[in-house]
């Protein structure tokens, strides 16, 4: 009897445009806490309970959810901490569980950085953070008005 290929659960069930647009204001709102150098919207951000994981580049992987807290408070606390800016953000998904990767823009080079956010009664939650250094690419802040730009729908799977 030939063999069948195992099912793989659909990835994106009910995984929707209004899901995305949550977990990728989770993120939004990630990077705005570290760049307002806000500790307790950060500290609102990450998942209050549960399994939790943040590797800062160069740095060994931390996994309580207390020492990864106190790295954000030391990061943004110091007088040279760099804004970031996210680019290039791009979403998979499931029920519950959404993996975003972006781009990193920091004054003085380019980190690309996968955040996973968990889905919790009040909303999603970042259960982990890996950044890392990657060749730099160019980048556009804005285009003037009025310009026609092609806008590449990146939460599109192909």
């Amino acid at each position: 009897m030939p063999r069948r290929p195992p099912r793989l659960p659909p990835l994106l069930a009910e995984f929707d445009d209004d899901e995305r647009d949550a977990v990728l204001a989770a993120n939004r709102a990630f990077y705005r806490a570290f760049n307002d150098h806000d500790a307790d919207a950060m500290d609102q951000i990450w998942a209050p309970t549960g399994s939790v994981v943040c590797l800062h580049p160069g740095q060994a992987a931390l996994h309580n959810r207390a020492e990864i807290m106190a790295s954000w408070r030391a990061i943004m606390k110091h007088p040279e901490a760099p804004r970031v800016r996210c680019t290039e953000e791009w979403v998979v998904g499931r029920p519950g569980l959404a993996l975003v990767i972006c781009r990193e823009i920091l004054p003085n080079g380019q980190l690309m950085a996968s955040n996973l956010y968990v889905r919790l009664s009040d909303g999603w939650h970042m259960a982990s953070h890996h950044s890392g250094p990657v060749p730099p690419v160019a980048t556009e802040r804005a285009t003037p008005a009025g310009s026609p730009t092609a806008t590449r729908d990146r939460r599109k799977l192909h």
